[in-house]
């Protein structure tokens, strides 16, 4: 299984719950996602990130799939917008 992990800091205003909503709104569109978890963060320490996403693919290719899927192309535009940084990781399990 591939696991797909994204850390994000979002900028000044921008709504972490709306977030986590447009990702959570991801799996049923994307038959290719086996995992999807999305986290937003609770404690609000300096070093935490605003939100992270878990998702567990069968394939690089199935995540990749998934990446140029229109549904997350769309939700990842809006990332863009609210995001101040990302940071991905994606490994073997």
């Amino acid at each position: 299984m591939i696991t797909h992990v994204v850390m994000m800091k979002l900028r000044d205003g921008a709504d972490g719950a709306e977030v986590a909503r447009r990702l959570r709104a991801l799996p049923p569109q994307i038959p290719e996602i086996r995992r999807y978890e999305v986290g937003v963060d609770e404690l609000h320490s300096t070093r935490s990130w605003d939100v992270v996403l878990v998702s567990g693919f069968d394939s690089f290719d199935t995540l990749q799939t998934y990446i140029e899927h229109p549904a997350h192309q769309e939700v990842v535009a809006y990332l863009d917008q609210v995001c101040e940084t990302r940071a991905p990781v994606d490994f073997t399990m």
